[in-house]
């Protein structure tokens, strides 16, 4: 009733009046009170609590210790604060605010894992924390093995995978070797090649097998048979000869070399009489070759070589010698130059290391031979 509404002190309704006679006096309905610690019955009764919208949570008590309402968000959710958790759980479910498939509305939670030291093993249907290595690096399952994720991807596979990826690495070892160096890929031909025209590009031969090391070149064309295509240059080395001669090569016995050839291009011939020099001798003083050999004596003056070491053949049987008869030559009647009188305007060819006058005057031709 309105305050100011007083009624009669014999009226039914003084029963729940207050003393004043000002208001109504209302008790409390039964059941809507429980004591502490009191069971739950079936349909208790209860007074309906109510809370204030607030979209941004704030403060509405003006000091410590006011009475404020519950706040809720528009969906009518009531703003909790957790300041602790109990020891016996300490963890809060998270459910997601965006369904699967479905742009993510506020912020993602972060999901971390937990590191053991040792390995731990959960039981079936237990909850547990994601597994990472010390470097925070997530160990997923597959099959019963471990896969490590991290910078690079290790992994300890089953007998079959491991199998596989032994072949696959056999196989980039093989393509790995067929490249030796740079970026070239090195190929064996082990069958012939197919009849016919085949071009195969440009090859470079980089080494060649230690057993032959040659290229073995072949003519198109039989001797004597007109020239088919272009044929196969020949050239030779030049050697400058320097201060006397001194950088002239020699090659050993059994050797390869190159054609021997002047400055010009021109190829030495063995018979290249005074090309390598020539010397005028009137004295009885020895003369040497410093190279090469003498292959021609011409005889300016009647002339006679010295008894001892006066005409010193390369091979003695070969050429005239003082001591030696040349006996590779086919004739009986050969005998040693001893001190036989060689007349004025006569040449005699041979291959000669020195010689020694004892009388008369010759022009001695150098060979380069």
């Amino acid at each position: 009733m309105a305050n100011g509404i007083k009624y009669q002190a014999h009226e039914i309704l003084n029963k729940v009046l207050n003393s004043a006679e000002t208001g109504l006096q209302v008790d409390i309905v039964s059941g809507a009170e429980y004591a502490e610690d009191s069971s739950h019955t079936h349909e208790d009764t209860g007074n309906f609590v109510l809370g204030v919208r607030n979209d941004v949570l704030a403060t509405l008590g003006g000091a410590d210790g006011d009475y404020v309402p519950f706040q809720m968000n528009a969906s009518g959710a009531l703003y909790v604060e957790v300041a602790t958790l109990p020891a016996s759980t300490s963890t809060i479910e998270v459910v997601g605010d965006a369904a699967e498939n479905a742009a993510v509305a506020g912020n993602p939670v972060l999901i971390g894992g937990r590191y053991d030291s040792s390995s731990r093993t959960l039981g079936d249907g237990d909850v547990g924390a994601i597994a990472l290595d010390a470097d925070g690096a997530v160990h997923i399952a597959d099959g019963g093995n471990t896969i490590t994720v991290d910078g690079t991807v290790t992994a300890n596979l089953g007998t079959t995978d491991n199998a596989v990826l032994d072949a696959i690495a056999a196989s980039l070892a093989l393509i790995d070797n067929a490249i030796p160096s740079g970026s070239e890929l090195q190929v064996d031909v082990v069958a012939s090649l197919p009849a016919g025209d085949n071009n195969i590009g440009n090859v470079d031969i980089v080494t060649l097998p230690a057993s032959t090391n040659t290229i073995e070149v072949v003519g198109d064309a039989a001797e004597n048979d007109a020239a088919a295509g272009n044929p196969v240059l020949v050239g030779g080395r030049y050697d400058s000869p320097g201060n006397d001669n001194s950088t002239q090569r020699t090659l050993g016995n059994a050797d390869v070399g190159a054609l021997a050839l002047d400055p010009t291009g021109a190829v030495y011939v063995r018979e290249a009489l005074g090309q390598a020099g020539s010397c005028f001798v009137s004295g009885t003083s020895a003369v040497t070759a410093a190279y090469g050999k003498f292959v021609a004596i011409q005889f300016l003056e009647d002339t006679v070589f010295n008894s001892s070491n006066g005409l010193v053949a390369t091979d003695i049987g070969r050429w005239p010698d003082d001591s030696g008869a040349a006996s590779d030559v086919s004739s009986s009647n050969t005998a040693a130059v001893g001190s036989q009188v060689f007349p004025q305007g006569m040449t005699i060819f041979g291959r000669w290391d020195s010689f020694i006058l004892a009388s008369g005057a010759v022009i001695a031709y150098i060979g380069n031979v």
